[in-house]
């Protein structure tokens, strides 16, 4: 497992020269934050974790499941099966994508996801082998394995749309400055798809040079905090940081804390370009963030740096990750003629696994998962990126949740 330097870290992707003047050695300690009270864990939260959620460095083994010629054979057979049924592919689910053998193994990485080190990666398909659409069904029934249901990821109610295709076109006029991060070649910071319980990515291809994933468990974070910085958890866990939101009629932001402690789980809700104003926000409705938060939030991206584990991924593998329990990032990338790094995104929910989420931290996923989510009708799957770039007003932090023009109230740009 390899090692990385810091990404450029900022409160808004497009913005990273606002984490310049916290993204360094030696932070010191609001006056504010010191005390008695701050050395000890906040209220309801354990003085260490220790579980298999909590790993770091070369101890950490990711779960692979490796896909040998009989469980090809029989993911193909799946496909064949529905295709067969004259069903819209966003019907895919795990009684007409039938896997009676490798079935079983996909529920225990499930398992493993909720109740072990968080992670799988199932290997072994190549996506040379089948057409874009064969390609998606395949992910979508494999998927449906693990996480049965599928969340929102945009707030016109697409399930994999445009913004889940995780790539750059050479052909794209809007220049990279204007894009949201995830369609650039530029790092990401560590951050959660807020709102997301599981985050399956299919990785259609691999860049050039770099692009390389990874992962940080954010119980061997608090473990860490807790020893050294323990007030910024206490700041981590106050209610009280503006989350922006996409909600029309109300509110474009909640207040909500980062960090939560729900029947034994450490649950994290953290993208440092969905916390506090948005560059396109003028009037500033959505509030500042305080000088502990700014400094308890560098902190957090700082050890995720310290405790990081570079994913080994391939062409073909699918990931799957506990998202309320594992910190994600990646560094720049560059592509060429032969190689374009291209991700398809889903957002998944196990309902039987699935971790009691604190009600303070609902907001988002409630956009992804809620009632609301669940009556959104129109379910738009694109097998392809978009061909052309819309340059989007403002969008929600890394995962590219979108704001669309209809749903912007005209006094908050």
């Amino acid at each position: 497992m390899s090692t990385r330097t810091a990404p450029v870290v900022s409160f808004n992707i497009s913005s990273p020269e606002s984490w310049n003047i916290y993204d360094r050695p030696g932070i010191s300690i609001p006056s504010s934050c010191q005390g008695e009270a701050s050395t000890r864990p906040p209220v309801g939260f354990p003085a260490l974790i220790q579980s298999p959620m909590v790993w770091f460095g070369k101890e950490f083994k990711p779960y692979i499941l490796e896909l040998g010629p009989t469980e090809t054979t029989e993911v193909e057979q799946a496909l064949k099966h529905f295709l067969g049924l004259g069903l819209d592919g966003s019907e895919v689910n795990d009684e007409n994508f039938p896997l009676p053998a490798l079935g079983s193994r996909l529920r225990d990485c499930a398992v493993n996801i909720h109740h072990g080190n968080g992670l799988c990666i199932v290997r072994g398909l190549i996506p040379q082998a089948y057409s874009a659409e064969d390609s998606t069904i395949i992910f979508l029934g494999i998927a449906s394995y693990i996480g049965s249901q599928r969340g929102v990821q945009t707030s016109k109610g697409a399930m994999l749309n445009d913004q889940a295709h995780v790539y750059e076109s050479p052909s794209w006029k809007v220049p990279r400055e204007k894009r949201h991060g995830i369609h650039t070649n530029n790092s990401l910071p560590f951050h959660n798809d807020m709102g997301c319980e599981i985050l399956a990515l299919n990785i259609r291809n691999c860049a050039a040079q770099g692009g390389g994933m990874y992962v940080a468990s954010a119980a061997a974070i608090y473990n860490a905090l807790m020893k050294d910085n323990p007030w910024a958890l206490h700041e981590l866990a106050k209610h009280n940081w503006p989350v922006r939101v996409s909600r029309p009629g109300t509110s474009p932001f909640v207040l909500a804390p980062l960090l939560g402690f729900q029947s034994g789980n450490l649950v994290v809700s953290a993208d440092p370009a969905r916390i506090g104003p948005h560059p396109a926000l003028t009037n500033r409705r959505v509030p500042d963030l305080l000088p502990a938060q700014k400094v308890a939030l560098a902190l957090l991206q700082q050890m995720a740096v310290v405790h990081q584990v570079q994913l080994p991924i391939r062409q073909g593998d699918m990931l799957f990750i506990n998202d309320w329990g594992v910190l994600h990032g990646r560094d720049s990338y560059q592509d060429d003629e032969l190689a374009t790094r291209h991700l398809v995104r889903l957002w998944l929910r196990n309902p039987e696994l699935g971790w009691k989420i604190p009600e303070s931290m609902k907001t988002p996923w409630e956009a992804s998962f809620g009632a609301q989510a669940k009556r959104q009708v129109d379910k738009q799957y694109p097998v392809t990126p978009m061909p052309e770039y819309m340059e989007p007003k403002f969008t929600n932090g890394s995962a590219a949740f979108i704001v669309e023009e209809s749903d912007e109230d005209d006094e908050e740009r």
